[in-house]
């Protein structure tokens, strides 16, 4: 192939090689140091807002732009035939980072559908599913404004029922989160969308719970799950969702403009497509839910920069992560104990605790303290109500 000048890979994603990296041993006491070390962020600012947007790794980042240049000096050559390699995303199935990818929430490939954030999964349930007027769709009060809009749009448009139901800030235990949705449970009930990480006051929901109570009652569910991909570990089988959809340009640290929708094998078909290309109406078993992947013409490099923001965080491992997360979690919180009129509004109860905590001084707006803690000590967080910031771990 090399003699006739052809990109010499052939898979639907064409990757551009990884640099080569020299990973430290896993016991090596700098091994964080490390892998700090592989950012481009200056050694005198500390990135706190993950929960907003992750910083990419530099490894991922030179993946990915070599990938978009090798693109461009060799368009040209880009003949369309299934068998040679593909130029831009949109219309192949790309089974293999979906397989790769599915391994991160303990799913198959077929269950899989790359898509650009969690709010165009929630979007694509949303106004996917069969919903007459006056179906109740249940979820909290505190949802990202891109899980709940879609509903809420199809409320106004179409007549569906949307009740947001307080948890809390935060709720005092799982058992009080679960008893909720129980009791607002009606035989009007279609669909449940929760958090699996709430956004604001990063408080863990107990959706393996929730997922037992809808069981035999054809109650679709969906898990928000933009906050914790990358952050622990996912197994959307144990926890009995129909649904879950994720940010990957968060926790894994992958280039924004990638997301990943879940969708069970036994609930596709219940599903129309939101948006229509080509390969709207396949439903072939072994494409899964590839039909939710018709947006048109999208960016292949960033789908090669998905690939390789799933190898840096393999390399390094979940549960390592995860450990490391809620280390620097439970540091942060016991030394805001420390402080003198500072109030941490995450929750205390060890199941509903991750890597974001919420926290603010008495008397202080909360955009005065992000600007504070920039302004004095290059310290990232965000503001994210009147008297609060939120700081990623």
């Amino acid at each position: 192939m090399a003699a006739i000048g052809l990109w010499p890979f052939t898979r639907d994603i064409a990757p551009s090689p990884t640099p080569s990296i020299a990973w430290p041993a896993p016991a090596d006491p700098h091994f964080w140091r490390w892998v700090r070390s592989q950012f481009d962020i200056p050694k005198d600012e500390s990135y706190f807002n993950t929960g907003t947007l992750g910083a990419v790794p530099r490894p991922v980042m030179e993946t990915l732009a070599a990938h978009m240049r090798e693109i461009e000096k060799t368009i040209a050559r880009y003949d369309y035939r299934p068998e040679h390699p593909e130029y831009f995303a949109g219309y192949r199935k790309q089974e293999e980072l979906r397989a790769k990818v599915a391994t991160l929430l303990s799913a198959t490939g077929p269950e899989i559908a790359l898509t650009q954030n969690a709010t165009m999964g929630t979007n694509f349930v949303a106004n996917g599913l069969n919903l007459q007027p006056g179906d109740e769709v249940l979820m909290t009060d505190q949802e990202h404004v891109g899980n709940r809009g879609p509903w809420e749009l199809r409320e106004k448009r179409q007549g569906i029922v949307v009740r947001k139901l307080p948890i809390g800030t935060p709720p005092v235990d799982p058992d009080s989160v679960v008893r909720m949705f129980a009791d607002a449970i009606t035989p009007r009930t279609r669909a449940i969308d929760a958090p699996h990480i709430t956004s604001k006051l990063g408080i863990v929901i107990p959706v393996a719970r929730i997922a037992q109570l809808v069981r035999d009652k054809n109650i679709f569910f969906l898990v928000d799950g933009a906050q914790v991909i990358g952050q622990r570990r996912i197994d959307v089988k144990a926890i009995g969702c129909d649904a879950y959809t994720t940010s990957p340009h968060k926790w894994l640290l992958a280039p924004p403009g990638n997301g990943l929708l879940y969708v069970s094998a036994a609930r596709q078909k219940e599903l129309w497509p939101t948006l229509a290309s080509g390969s709207w109406n396949d439903y072939e078993p072994g494409d899964g839910i590839f039909r939710l992947m018709q947006y048109g013409t999208g960016n292949l490099s960033l789908l090669v920069g998905l690939d390789a923001a799933v190898d840096f965080h393999q390399h390094i491992g979940t549960d390592r992560i995860a450990d490391r997360v809620m280390e620097l979690s439970n540091r942060l919180r016991d030394g805001l104990k420390k402080i003198d009129r500072a109030r941490i509004y995450s929750p205390t109860h060890p199941e509903m605790t991750c890597g974001i905590v919420t926290w603010g001084l008495d008397g202080v707006k909360g955009a005065d303290l992000m600007d504070r803690l920039w302004n004095r000590r290059k310290i990232r967080v965000r503001s994210v109500d009147e008297g609060m910031v939120r700081q990623s771990t």
